[in-house]
């Protein structure tokens, strides 16, 4: 009995992978449909994703029940969502079906319009679908015999467009709004330095002005300065006039005088006004 036991566990480990892959999908494909035989369409959504997440099936009638169970669980946006991509499958049995489903999500999302479009494409798709014809004349004649629905559905459409077009306006002049604001911020940026650079222009001419000022200065005081030489010499020829001397005599004198004087104002012009720069001649 052992022996038996142990040929069965060495055949076992001999079983390929694959097999065993095969058995993982297909149990997964029937608990499935179970789930949505049975209407647990939560389960039924749960499942429909594994087989297209892990086993990568996504086949039209494999993805047709998982839009119907989307649908039947509420999860109306991604039923519909479903829907339309099915409507361009190569299976026109399920595109017609899916096309009439979307078509009733439209409808009671109160899009008329395009829902009769919706049933028109299914019947386009199979002519054969009954339920599409059904739907496509009931929805027919209830508009032609309730023209304001009609008309109020495409108010709405209008008054919809009109808030899009405004909401884009207003995001328009918001952004042009801030643009403007930042070029303004740059216009006072460059102000303070357009006024600091003046201000230093101001400063660097104040210092010039000081500068001449002093220099002007300098040459009053020496000037100020020969005039009361230029009366002291008229003092000093009048006494020379006074002591009785000579022509010759006095004009030797001033003459001595005048050298003198001339002497002292060349030193004074050669006399820096202000400390020389170190390296530079003094003139």
């Amino acid at each position: 009995m052992m022996m038996i036991f142990r040929i069965l566990l060495f055949s076992l480990l001999f079983i390929p992978s694959s097999w065993l892959a095969i058995g993982k999908k297909n149990t997964a494909i029937r608990a499935a449909a179970r789930s949505y035989a049975e209407t647990d369409y939560e389960a039924s959504v749960a499942n429909h994703i594994k087989l297209s997440s892990d086993f990568g099936i996504n086949t039209p009638n494999s993805n047709y029940n998982l839009a119907l169970s989307y649908h039947y669980n509420g999860q109306l946006e991604e039923a519909q969502r479903t829907y339309q991509s099915l409507q361009s499958s190569s299976d026109k049995f399920i595109a017609s079906f899916s096309a009439n489903q979307n078509g009733i999500l439209l409808a009671g999302q109160n899009k008329y319009e395009e829902a009769l479009s919706a049933f028109k494409f299914s019947l386009i798709k199979d002519p054969t679908n009954e339920a599409a014809r059904y739907n496509f004349e009931l929805l027919s004649r209830w508009l032609e015999e309730n023209p304001d629905q009609k008309q109020q559905q495409d108010d709405q459409g209008e008054n919809q467009e009109e808030q899009e077009d405004q909401q884009d306006q207003e995001k328009d002049q918001e952004q042009e709004k801030e643009s403007s604001d930042k070029k303004d911020g740059e216009g006072d940026e460059k102000s303070e330095e357009d006024n600091a650079t003046e201000s230093e222009k101001k400063d660097d001419k104040s210092g010039e002005k000081s500068q001449q000022e002093q220099d002007s200065e300098e040459p009053s005081d020496l000037e100020s300065d020969l005039s009361e030489r230029e009366k002291a010499m008229e003092k000093l020829k009048e006494k020379l006039q006074e002591m009785n001397l000579t022509p010759e005599q006095a004009a030797q004198i001033l003459e001595a005088m005048n050298a003198a004087e001339l002497r002292y104002i060349q030193q004074n012009r050669k006399t820096p006004t202000k400390k020389p720069d170190r390296g530079l001649p003094d003139w």
